[in-house]
Order: structure tokens, then sequence, then C-alpha cells
């Protein structure tokens, strides 16, 4: 049976201390189910930590975040605002001034931090709110877990000055399920090194980048190689069959997340074209050859280019469509989790897509790397030899992977299971440290 959350947090785990105020920083959106996954479970662990609390989440959309934790039972102490630079929506102009504005504040802020540690006085508006919170603070868990990465290198700017600015405040910053890189910049390996260095405690979720730490020299004390806060996620399995309801599936069926992808840096020959195609070919074998239902469960959906549209493709290139649905809907990430628990195995490139399936979900998978991480967690629960990188992949490895998966389910399933019950006591007996 799998470790569950509660049981290991409710054997002497959490501390009797006084009521604090934690920050919980750097939260995405709920369009993002990986990141509302990671607020989710960064407030259970925080309430278990530090009992009585007062906890506020900064996020990129408030209206969302606090809808989702409503619908899923996580609101209760805890109240939600917008982080300190969510990006604006507009045209290119309106973001322009906008990011002068952010600059002409960060340069006024890094003045002040030269001579006091509270600055709040100084300013008004929502960003003074932010940073009244964060003096009140003694915490802040950023859980900004790929927001050092320069694929998206201005918001990488903008959110390593942010928390740079509680470190500077005197707060202790701890960072969640951290993914460093890819990097390419000097400017943005400059300000991570002087974040980090001045952090609290850092737990990476692969490899690379807890080498990176170490080629870095990062002088926190507290550095862990360890796993993603969302291999905790629960599940809600009263749920279950008005899910399975609502989209019309039964148990069983064979699921999918797939993504739009910019291919930076990417060294294979393959694009977002092949790799549609790569997966529309496995999900016709695999309808064809075991008679499975496919459904595609997006995990971004934010009314762009996202993974309802990239799985509506997907599905128009298919020859079996009539065995092929495609959510169309947010899910909350217990949603998520309790639906994963009733298919058989899916075939996954979003990251989070990977832990909720095999973790909280409980199933095994396939996967398509899209970035190093993906590949470092499907070492981590000894799936590895079931992934392929994105740049390279292609329908005759897949179907390979399908036939060895449905071959050997049962010892797949069993490994999985003893696999995931190992990663999250070592999670929790991390956390515990600090």
């Amino acid at each position: 049976m799998l470790v569950t959350f509660d049981y290991l947090l409710s054997n002497n785990y959490s501390k009797n201390i006084f009521d604090m105020k934690v920050i919980i920083a750097e939260g995405g959106s709920a369009n993002n189910i990986g990141s509302m996954a990671l607020i989710e479970n960064a407030i259970r662990i925080v309430k278990k930590k530090h009992p009585g609390c007062h906890i506020t989440v900064f996020c990129l959309d408030k209206e969302s975040v606090r809808k989702t934790l409503v619908i899923d039972s996580l609101i209760d102490g805890v109240e939600v605002i917008n982080d300190l630079f969510p990006t604006p929506k507009g045209d290119s102009i309106k973001k322009f001034f906008w990011m002068l504005q952010v600059f002409g504040w960060i340069v006024y802020s890094r003045v002040l931090l030269l001579f006091f540690t509270n600055i709040s006085w100084a300013f008004c508006g929502r960003r003074k709110m932010n940073l009244q919170e964060v003096e009140a603070a003694e915490y802040i868990y950023c859980i900004g877990a790929e927001r050092i990465n320069d694929i998206y290198y201005k918001t990488a700017l903008l959110s390593l000055y942010a928390i740079g600015t509680y470190v500077k405040m005197g707060k202790k910053l701890v960072h969640m399920s951290l993914t460093i890189g890819p990097v390419f910049y000097r400017s943005t390996i400059s300000v991570a090194k002087k974040v980090l260095n001045n952090s609290y405690a850092i737990f990476v979720r692969d490899q690379k980048s807890y080498d990176i730490l170490k080629e870095w020299k990062c002088k926190v004390p507290c550095q862990f190689d360890s796993y993603d806060i969302a291999l905790l996620q629960n599940t809600n399995m009263k749920l279950l069959n008005s899910l399975l309801n609502e989209f019309e599936l039964t148990s069983g069926f064979v699921g999918v997340s797939v993504i739009p992808w910019k291919f930076r840096k990417a060294k294979g020959p393959v694009r977002q074209e092949g790799y549609e195609k790569a997966i529309a070919e496995t999900l016709d074998y695999i309808v064809e050859k075991y008679n499975k239902q496919i459904v595609f469960t997006p995990t971004v959906v934010n009314g762009h280019i996202d993974d309802v549209e990239i799985g509506n493709r997907i599905l128009s290139k298919m020859k079996n469509k009539e065995k092929a649905y495609c959510i169309q809907r947010l899910l909350t990430p217990i949603e998520m989790a309790t639906l994963f628990s009733a298919c058989q195995f899916s075939i996954v490139t979003r990251m989070h897509a990977a832990i909720l399936c095999s973790g909280a979900g409980g199933r095994p998978i396939i996967a398509v790397n899209y970035l190093y991480k993906l590949r470092e967690y499907m070492k981590n629960i000894g799936f590895e030899n079931y992934s392929i990188d994105i740049d390279y992949v292609n329908s005759d490895d897949l179907k390979i992977f399908v036939d060895l998966m449905c071959n050997k389910y049962d010892e797949n399933l069993r490994r999985l299971l003893d696999r995931q019950e190992n990663l999250k006591t070592i999670l929790l007996n991390d956390i515990e440290q600090i």
C-alpha cells in the first residue's frame, strides 16, 4: 500500500509552535494543474509543519487559485493575493511600459533595502500589501519550480528579483520542488547564484539541478536532492464515478498528456508536427491492438495554444477518432489524480501529468521527455526504459513501450507502487529536517 501524506505527517512530524505567518510565493495559475498541485501540497505541508499558522499565497491569478482551493476544500486559513510581479494581459506596448515601471520599482526598492529591511512604508497600492505580508512572515516557501529557466528568461529574472527582495528583507526562503535550468544567460546565472546562496533551504527535484548547485558552489547548508511535492497529492475516490460519468468513460482507459513545445536548444530532428504524428500513430495502434479507450487529460488550459488544442489536433490525425476523447475543461489537481487512478496507464509529456498519474493515481506511465526533469523523474521511479526525448520521439519506439507495458503490466504496477512509497518517505523526511 502506498504511504499517504497524512499518515506520515501524523507520526510525530509536526511541531507545536505559536501562531506565525508563512508566505507561499511564486504560485502560478489554476489554469496549470501542475502549478496548482504545487500550491495545494505546499499549503498542506505548511499546515502540518506550522500548525495554526496564517498562510498567504502569492500567485499569478488569485481568483482562479482561490476558486480551486474552495473546490478542493483547502481554503480554510489561507489568504490568496496576486504575486509581486504578475505579468499583465494585453499587447506588447502595454507590457513594455509595465516592464519599465517594474524596472523603476526594482531600482527604488533595492536602494531602500541598502538601509532598511522593512520598506512597505515607502510604497502604496497592491505591492505595499505584498511587502506588508512579507514583513509579518518568518518563512517564505517558494514554489516557482521552473522559474530559473532561460526558455522564459524574462519571467526568470522577474522571479529572482522578487524572491531576492524577500531575502534582503531578512526572511527565511525555502525553495520547494526546484528545477534549475536550462540557463544560458550570464545575467540569469549571476542573479540566481546570489538568491540561492542567501536562501534558507533548497529542495531540488532532479540530479542535474543538484549538480548545478554544486557547480555554482552554493553555500546553503540545507540542500536536498529530493522530489516534487506533487508526489504527495491526494485523491478523492468519492468523485471518481461522477468524473467517469461526466466524460462518458469506463475504467481501464489509456490517458494521454500532450504539450505545445518551443523546442529551443533541441538537438534531435523532431519538432511539434513530428511529435503530434508519433502520438497519433501510437494511439491508433493502442486502439487497434488492445481495444482501449483513449482520453486526453489537459494539464494547461488557458484558451490559447494549450493542451486542449494540441489534444484536439492529435485526435484529428487519428484514424480511430471514435475511440478517443479530449477533456475540454480545466480539472483540479484532486480531480485529475482521481481520474488517473481509473486508467490502465498513461502516455505523458507534461511533468505533473506524470507525477499525478504515477504518484497519486498509482498507475504506470510512458513518457515523452520535453525537459531533462521528466527524464530524471522516470529514472527516479524506475521507468527510464519507458521514456524517449521529445526531439527524438517516434511511433516505432512508443509502440514498443506500449507492448512492454501491457505484457509486463502487473510487474510494472507492483514496482511502481513500491518505488513511490520510497520516494514519498524520503521527501517527507527531507522536509522534516528544516
